[in-house]
Formats: structure tokens, sequence, C-alpha cells
């Protein structure tokens, strides 16, 4: 007996030897009271604030959209805890407590995944919900769509890999376009105006297919995106040609329309339907 007591009390001492002196927990120290030193800083949350402000409102829309398709009718407990959780995140930012709000924009957004997900399977199980979603709550997000696929500092010179910030653009995107049957997105190619005629064309129509690649891995149907290429034929940037407009002019022009609308309204659509009936008349 005494043998056991003697042998239970080394290995207790023997554990508490080992343990590290305080602050030397690692990363266990980080849910912990202690003061951390500058090593020791979590760095994980580290984005730029209008990075922050713009996933955020990404998030809102992509919330209000579900409330616009009668999510409330079937799940009211979930939206209400998606909403308070929003409401949180939106205090942290006007705090400025940018680590926080970005640790709870990651959480939320996997939730409003889940959320999503859920949504859909519960609808098709029991069609709880009546589609609601009005023309206006549709034209909102072919724009947002729009803006995020035609924002600046796509390309770098020469190559048709997608910038870093230009990728989350392109998630932002596809997370609201794959969530209406109704989108259909045209992708036209260009590059600035440096460099050879049929080289350019080449590159434009590459960089059409990167942006349409990527998109279709974030979830839109490929049956749902058409790519052309301009080239250097005609500069997206109507300005005299600077540094900066050569800049935006390597990019990928991104026209949203209803899978629907076959008379083709938009204006831009019409230029560009013109613009490949010339193209092919001079091919003839």
């Amino acid at each position: 007996m005494k043998a056991h007591i003697f042998f239970i009390i080394t290995l207790l001492l023997s554990g508490c030897a080992s343990w590290p002196d305080e602050g030397q927990g690692g990363w266990a120290e980080k849910y912990q009271n202690y003061p951390l030193n500058d090593e020791q800083t979590d760095n994980n949350f580290t984005q730029p604030e209008d990075v922050v402000r713009s996933e955020f409102e990404h998030l809102v829309f992509k919330l209000e959209l579900l409330k616009s398709q009668d999510i409330k009718a079937c799940m009211p407990a979930q939206l209400l805890k998606a909403q308070i959780y929003e409401n949180r995140i939106r205090r942290l930012i006007a705090a400025q407590m940018w680590e926080d709000a970005e640790h709870d924009l990651l959480i939320h957004y996997h939730g409003l995944n889940q959320l999503t997900n859920h949504f859909d399977t519960v609808q098709k199980l029991t069609h709880c919900a009546v589609n609601t979603t009005s023309e206006t709550t549709v034209s909102s997000v072919k724009k947002q769509v729009a803006d995020l696929l035609n924002s600046d500092n796509q390309f770098a010179f020469n190559a048709f890999e997608i910038t870093p910030k230009y990728a989350a653009r392109l998630a932002q995107a596809a997370d609201l376009a794959k969530q209406l049957d109704s989108i259909s997105i045209l992708l036209v190619g260009h590059t600035d105006s440096v460099g050879e005629g049929n080289n350019n064309y080449e590159l434009a129509l590459k960089r059409a297919e990167t942006v349409k690649h990527w998109l279709v891995v974030y979830g839109v149907k490929t049956q749902s995106i058409t790519t052309l290429t301009q080239g250097s034929l005609k500069p997206y940037s109507k300005q005299s040609p600077t540094e900066s407009v050569r800049h935006s002019d390597r990019r990928v022009e991104a026209i949203v329309l209803n899978a629907s609308n076959n008379n083709m309204q938009d204006d831009n659509a019409k230029a560009l339907v013109n613009w490949t009936k010339i193209i092919k008349s001079k091919e003839e």
C-alpha cells in the first residue's frame, strides 16, 4: 500500500515538474487570462479595415437575400440567431475592434453558408416558404455581382492569373450569383494597348476563362457563364492611355443578365453583339 502511495506521489511530482513556467504555455495560454508579450500576440486576424467592412456588407446582403426568399417562414429561430450575430459584428466594427470583428465574420460566414444549405433542404422537403424574391431584389443582386466582378486590380501585366484582391471579389460574387437561377454572366476579356494584337487576343480570352474557372469552383453553374475576348481591339477604358488606365484595361468585363432575357436589353450586351457580328463578317 505504501509503495502504491509513493508511486502516485512520485508520478504527480514528476508531472508537475514538467509543466512550463507561467508565460511559457504556448497556444493554450491564448485562451486564458495571461498577459501576452509581443511575440505571443495573435496575428491570425490582420486584414485591412476596408476588407473587413467589405466582407461585412457582403454578408449583410446575403442575409437580406435569404429573408427575401421567406426563410422566416421555415427557420425563424435560425434567422433570429443570424440577425443577432450580425448586430454583434456591426457593434464591433462601430467600436473599431477589427480583430474581433474579423474573427466573428469568419464564424458568421460559415454560419450563413450552413443556414443557406439547411434552408434549401427544408424548403425542398416541406415547401414551407413561397419564393417571394422580387424583381427589385434580383436587380440588386445582379448589380452587386456586376460591381464585384468589375472591380479594379484584376490582373498583372501580361498575366492571366487573378490577383488575391480580385480572388476575394470573385468569391463574394459567386456566393450571391449561385443563389439565383435566373442569372447569366457574360465575361469579356480585355488587355491594355501594349503588345501584339493576336497575343493580346489570346491573353484576354485566357483571362476570361480564368475568371469563369474560379466562379465555377466557387459554385456558379458552368452553363450560366459565357466567355468572349476583345483583346486590345476595344479598350475597356475610354480615357487616354496612361499607366493607370492601362492597368485598368487588364481586366475581364462582366455583363450580368437574366437567363431568360433573350432580347438582350443591356446596352453593353447589345454593343458586344454588334461587335462580334463585325468580327464574324470579316472572318467570312
